[in-house]
């Protein structure tokens, strides 16, 4: 079930005369529990609960029906249920049937209603369907209600209309609907009369629909010509203003109305569209057109927060300022309301237009507040003045036509809304008819647009600021069309831009927009651009444009994807013309003024880190990935397929080694494989169940494409790689949790064999150990190796080898030695847990945590002599050993 089909059910469970034996029920099935699921929790069978009157459905919810006036006790009882706390369900909810109270398990969070109004806070009880609550959504019902009538709407026209169905065909549909969209609201908010367009829709379309088609079209028809330009329409149409604008522009065919998509559209029309919050709602009628964000109503947007971190830096936080040292002064004031006429705000992945509605939104209300402060100090003399702001000043480039249209419509009710406000505090205001442009949207390809011919540069009294969301893909998830568009941005510049994720090709085209202009920009993406192989590829190209960091906010999750997906962790990077103004680093909201931004987003001279084939230093021994076994599985054994092999053939055992990557190293699990030393061969193949994997893997390698792969069936017996220690092996993980504090590392004794799935340094000293499990490494790792998805991505020769080691000192080496042993000890003593066990943050025993603090303090004092404060004095101490150690290399190569 979507959001908004849980608000219908609850909704009905309201409207019912209240059952105190079913509510619990009727709950679990407006939850989108399975009637099956329902029939068991009534007959007692998975109902958790040994409580009179009350049901616990296991991680879902416990819900008690109280006798009246109870309900804080019902609450106060299940809460402290033991039951709860073995079960875990997400929300707790008491009833005697006028009131209700609930609270959220995990965070606390209560709520308390009378039962009637239990559809209104359908948000709250999302978790109890297993979908994540966002407050907005919670807050803004009618959002949710009208997106979810909108996308049965559409779903039955074009059921009655399959010819629609094409992309020329679906572009009228969009536009239909953004129409209907903005008739509801007209209506609803005044512009129009008397319910007009509901009118219309009741009473003169049919008892069943069937002049729908026609009547739709006369209105839209109307609402095209002024009056006394209409000819052969009904009478009745006369009634509709005259609204062009650009939405009414040009003729649109109406589709065929069955009943189903009449009585969608009747829905819809009773719904109160004078509530709807146009910075959500467009996300939300996007999905309309998009059957598979269907199960994303009501929880897919860009949250206004995430969106002020962006602009707030960028330029309303120093419009604030200015506001503020105006203060009373008429010349300071006047001077803010001409800046702010002059701001232009460009978003080329506008999508549907939240970002424009938020910045427009935000100067409207600065705007107000200057022009209040001025009526207090002239009379009331500033009251008859009209906004500065125009939407003609937002501008915004959308590949997808629904979107495009709706940022239009989304600009336009925040536009309205902010004038109803704007004529209740100063009496007057433009007239809502006939309809300006909506901002000027481009719906096309922005990476093949020329951003000036959209947004033309500023003029002296002009700033434009470049703000937006670009798309999320790595460089492996690239379409064709993808990779072509990237082409044509990084094409010229004759750099290798696959490490580049899609949405580096908004940064640089927005460098090059803003080069010698007053034009800056802040942009949101994947922290993966300030990381890894891509920071020193990307901006040193983008610097080439004259611009430089301004501000940016360093890693935080992204709240605008839907439950099911996983979270996106993203940074706020800002660039701007070369300025001897201050630039700032966000740290979890912590604001610090720095000298410089370096490519990884810390504070420091410009530097860029580039792979190194071989460590740094020369006494740190070299770390290799491990043995790839280009074999189609033959010479890798399950742990099944490893005791049947011994149990068939004893004698097979000194050809078999433990075979172990990062899920097995991290999960403590086993496989094997097939170890064999060319002295050894023919006393292998003697064993049948060895000859035949090794002469099956010769037939695989031999029929590869690739001429790496045919040249291993020469020797089919090995893996591409042999590498094994002669005492034991120091293995870190590929991939690690960024959630985690230390990265999963560890020794293992000579008989295991690394997979390409670890890292390995054989036969190393444990004093390597101490520098792989400390706090100090796992923080170079973060930022310079990147990230996929949410987990931390290892790397020997861009993490390993390029690792600021200093000299140490016989006596600080046997100091790491023996800290590395603890650590090792300490594990031991929790055996049989995993690593993956062990390092849960949250389940981190207290000795082990303790020795790695004592690790990390020992460590970090040899560095700087204390330990460090954080992660970015961390890094910007590693970043000047890193500078330091290629300027030393770099006079010795000259040398």
């Amino acid at each position: 079930m979507n959001p908004t089909e849980i608000a219908d059910a609850l909704e009905e469970i309201a409207s019912r005369p209240f059952d105190g034996g079913e509510f619990a029920f009727a709950f679990a099935a407006a939850m989108g529990s399975p009637q099956a699921t329902v029939s068991k929790l009534r007959s007692g069978t998975i109902n958790k609960s040994k409580v009179p009157g009350a049901v616990l459905m296991n991680r879902k919810f416990y819900a008690m029906v109280t006798d009246t006036g109870a309900v804080d006790q019902g609450l106060s009882m299940i809460r402290s249920d033991k039951k709860t706390t073995n079960h875990k369900p997400a929300i707790l909810l008491a009833t005697d049937g006028v009131d209700l109270s609930a609270e959220h398990v995990a965070s606390g969070d209560s709520l308390h209603i009378k039962f009637a109004d239990l559809h209104h806070h359908f948000g709250f009880f999302l978790p109890a369907a297993g979908m994540s609550r966002y407050k907005a959504a919670e807050e803004n019902e009618v959002d949710v209600k009208a997106a979810g009538r909108l996308a049965k709407l559409y779903d039955a026209l074009l059921k009655k209309n399959p010819d629609w169905k094409t992309p020329e065909r679906r572009h009228d549909l969009n536009q239909l609907m953004t129409r209907l969209i903005f008739c509801m609201f007209a209506e609803d908010v005044g512009i129009f009369d008397n319910n007009l367009f509901s009118r219309l829709i009741f009473t003169h379309a049919g008892d069943k629909g069937e002049e729908a088609q026609s009547c739709i079209a006369s209105a839209f028809a109307a609402m095209n010509l002024p009056r006394g330009q209409r000819q052969n329409l009904p009478a009745w149409a006369d009634a509709f203003p005259y609204v062009n604008g650009g939405l009414f522009a040009d003729a649109l065919d109406v589709p065929k109305f069955d009943r189903g998509a009449y009585r969608y559209l009747q829905d819809a029309c009773q719904l109160d569209w004078q509530e709807i919050n146009p910075d959500i709602f467009g996300s939300m009628i996007q999905s309309v057109a998009d059957p598979d964000k269907r199960s994303e109503l009501g929880m897919h947007y860009t949250s206004v927060p995430n969106i002020l971190k962006v602009l707030g830096p960028l330029f309303l936080d120093d419009l604030d300022e200015q506001i503020e040292k105006a203060g009373d002064s008429r010349k300071g004031l006047a001077r803010v309301l001409k800046r702010i006429e002059g701001i232009r705000v460009f978003d080329p992945a506008c999508g549907s237009g939240n970002f424009l509605v938020v910045a427009y939104r935000e100067l409207r209300a600065r705007e107000m507040r200057v022009l209040e402060r001025l009526a207090r100090l002239d009379g009331g003399a500033s009251a008859q003045m009209f906004s500065g702001v125009r939407l003609a000043n937002f501008y915004g480039i959308e590949i997808t036509d629904f979107a495009a249209e709706t940022a239009k419509l989304a600009l336009f009710i925040a536009e309205y809304q902010a004038n109803a406000r704007f004529g209740e505090m100063f009496g007057n205001t433009a007239p809502a008819l006939p309809l300006r442009d909506g901002g000027n949207i481009v719906c096309d390809n922005a990476l093949r647009l020329d951003w000036e011919a959209v947004c033309p540069p500023p003029r002296e009294e002009e700033e434009v600021y470049i703000v937006g969301n670009p798309p999320y893909i790595g460089k492996g998830k690239l379409t064709d069309d993808q990779k072509a568009d990237m082409e044509s941005v990084f094409g010229e510049s004759g750099v290798k831009f696959g490490y580049i994720d899609f949405v580096g090709a908004w940064f640089l085209l927005g460098a090059k927009y803003c080069q010698a202009k007053k034009a800056e920009l802040a942009l949101v993406g994947t922290n993966s651009v300030g990381q890894g192989r891509q920071a020193p590829v990307l901006w040193p190209l983008v610097h080439k444009y004259g611009v430089e960091f301004s501000f940016v906010r360093t890693s935080f999750k992204w709240a605008n994807n839907a439950a099911k997906n996983a979270s996106v962790y993203c940074v706020v990077v800002g660039l701007r013309n070369l300025s001897k103004r201050p630039k700032f680093l966000f740290t979890e909201d912590v604001q610090k003024e720095v000298s410089n931004i370096t490519a990884y987003f810390t504070e420091g001279e410009t530097i860029y880190v580039s792979p190194r084939s071989k460590p740094l230093a020369s006494f740190v021994p070299e770390m290799d990935l491990g043995n790839k076994a280009n074999d189609d599985g033959n010479l890798i054994l399950s742990p099944a397929q490893y005791e049947k092999v011994l149990e068939d053939y004893p004698e097979a055992e000194r050809f078999i080694r433990r075979y172990l990557g990062s899920k097995e190293l991290n999960n403590g699990k086993s496989r094997y494989c097939l170890w064999i030393e060319d002295a050894d061969l023919d006393a292998a193949m003697r064993i049948p169940e060895i000859r035949r994997r090794v002469e099956t893997n010769r037939d695989w390698r031999a029929k590869r494409p690739d001429e790496g792969n045919r040249a291993l069936a020469s020797r089919p017996h090995q893996m591409r790689e042999m590498k094994v220690a002669s005492r034991h092996t120091l293995f870190v993980s590929i991939m690690t949790s960024q959630r985690r504090h230390y990265l999963p590392c560890g020794i293992e004794g000579a008989d295991a064999i690394m997979s390409g799935q670890a890292f390995a340094i054989y036969d190393a000293p444990e004093w390597c150990l101490a520098l792989i499990a400390s706090r100090l490494h796992f923080s170079w790792i973060a930022a310079i190796c990147g990230q996929l998805k949410e987990d931390y991505r290892y790397s020997n020769d861009l993490g390993w080898n390029t690792f600021p080691v200093p000299r140490f000192t016989e006596d600080q080496m046997e100091a790491l030695n023996a800290s590395a042993r603890a650590i090792l000890k300490t594990r031991y003593m929790h055996h049989p847990k995993t690593i993956a066990q062990l390092y849960d943050p949250d389940d981190m025993p207290d000795d082990l945590r303790e020795v790695h603090r004592q690790n990390d303090e020992l460590l970090e004092t040899m560095y700087i002599g204390r330990p460090f404060r954080n992660d970015t004095e961390r890094l910007e101490r590693l970043f000047k050993l890193y500078a330091a150690r290629i300027e030393k290399l770099k006079k010795e190569e000259a040398a």
